[in-house]
């Protein structure tokens, strides 16, 4: 696709905000360029007004797993006041793109569309299926999107490789540079405990309130938060070899060195009442675990029971399993010399290292079945990890015109080595 730069900024310059008919309209944007190329499309819904896009090329005789190219293309709104572009305006100005999308993760969209059809055209034969999925609703939990097209098709989410965002940002890290690159997702387990008692008027408190029986198992359960000692160190672990350290002198680095190795408890939702002067007769809180690949369900239920008390009752609300990478399989040994190789040879010398990604992506649809997931958008050193994070979901969200071509340039023959 030669007009990357043009197809990357009419897919900003689309509002396809989450829900909004605009979702539709970048779906279709994508497929009329497939079909422009000879390539069929297959539209998968549960609602007709919120498509998603799959397109396949298949191998005659297949040599490897699946290839499944993944990004999603509803974003977040912005604020206009706060922006100094537009925020769909698809700007390029001193040598950035802005809008939003640049970076989350329309950018990711285009690259692997260039490669798919660059495939298409060399005419030569494939040694793997390979499949483009373009997907709405991401951001708001993809139950329209990637959980729908599981349940439409589920034999394409088992034993893939499967190249997805998270990833391809670069770091400068005790003096070296690495791209990284995201191989697995922690699990998430929402717990919600509850609590009943006497209420009342503020003025009269009793004994029996339902908010003092919760704050004290809140306590306990917080302060218990070391005990979570479950799951996979792999990522951390083999972080640490590449680096030759546990310890880095970039805060960004360190946060995910840290991130990589620990299972933490957040308060995600509350009802304890509405009205100053009421005790309230009944309370509850639900807590998100996010913990390590190979946590079980069955190891955070084990740790609630020890820490909640009569008066308060658990509930196992869901479970999310997380999944990480095999690092004794040749195939991520692959990936990263293939990346470290095609990189240096686009300009840009660099170690590649895995980590977990910071948030659920889709890319958990196809972990949690046994598929390889990557994720990875390379780029350069004008768009690293430290820079990026405060972009995304954020203001004057933006990317490096020269870094985006260079991670098309890279996927483009990433893929092409792994395909052909």
């Amino acid at each position: 696709m030669d007009n990357v730069k043009e197809t990357l900024i009419h897919l900003i310059s689309i509002p396809s905000v989450t829900a909004s008919p605009s979702e539709k309209e970048a779906i279709m944007y994508l497929e009329e360029i497939l079909k422009e190329e000879g390539i069929e499309t297959e539209r998968i819904y549960k609602d007709p007004e919120r498509l998603n896009l799959l397109a396949h090329l298949p191998a005659e005789k297949p040599e490897k797993e699946p290839l499944v190219l993944i990004s999603h293309v509803d974003v977040v709104d912005g604020d206009a006041d706060k922006w100094n572009w537009p925020v769909f305006g698809g700007v390029e100005d001193g040598g950035r793109i802005y809008g939003r999308g640049t970076l989350d993760t329309k950018h990711l969209t285009v690259m692997e569309l260039n490669a798919f059809l660059n495939l298409k055209r060399s005419g030569r034969k494939l040694k793997r299926d390979v499949y483009f999925l373009a997907t709405i609703d991401e951001e708001a939990g993809s139950t329209f999107g990637m959980e729908y097209v599981k349940k439409a098709k589920p034999d394409l989410f088992v034993h893939a490789a499967v190249i997805n965002e998270g990833g391809g940002f670069p770091l400068r890290i005790n003096g070296k540079d690495y791209m990284m690159v995201t191989v697995g997702e922690k699990a998430v387990c929402k717990v919600k405990l509850s609590a009943s008692g006497r209420g009342g008027h503020a003025s009269a408190p009793g004994g029996d309130q339902a908010i003092l029986k919760l704050a004290a198992v809140l306590e306990e359960v917080f302060g218990a938060e070391a005990e979570l000692d479950f799951g996979s160190h792999a990522t951390q672990e083999t972080m640490a070899r590449i680096l030759g350290s546990r310890d880095c002198d970039n805060p960004v680095a360190a946060d995910i060195f840290g991130y990589s190795g620990q299972n933490t408890i957040g308060l995600r939702d509350y009802r304890i009442g509405d009205r100053s002067n009421v005790i309230p007769a009944a309370v509850e809180v639900v807590l998100e675990f996010k913990v390590l690949p190979g946590t079980r369900v069955e190891e955070i239920e084990a740790f609630i029971r020890r820490h909640v008390t009569d008066g308060v009752q658990y509930e196992i609300m869901s479970f999310e399993r997380g999944f990480e990478s095999n690092f004794d399989n040749s195939a991520l040994k692959s990936v990263i010399e293939d990346l470290k190789t095609i990189s240096r040879e686009e300009g840009f010398s660099c170690e590649v290292l895995p980590m977990l990604a910071l948030g659920r992506t889709d890319g958990r649809f196809f972990g949690s079945e046994g598929s390889m997931v990557y994720g990875c958008s390379p780029l350069l050193m004008d768009d690293s990890f430290d820079v990026v994070l405060p972009k995304v979901h954020g203001n004057d969200e933006s990317i490096s015109t020269e870094s985006y071509l260079f991670g098309c340039r890279v996927l483009d023959r990433f893929i092409e080595k792994n395909c052909l």
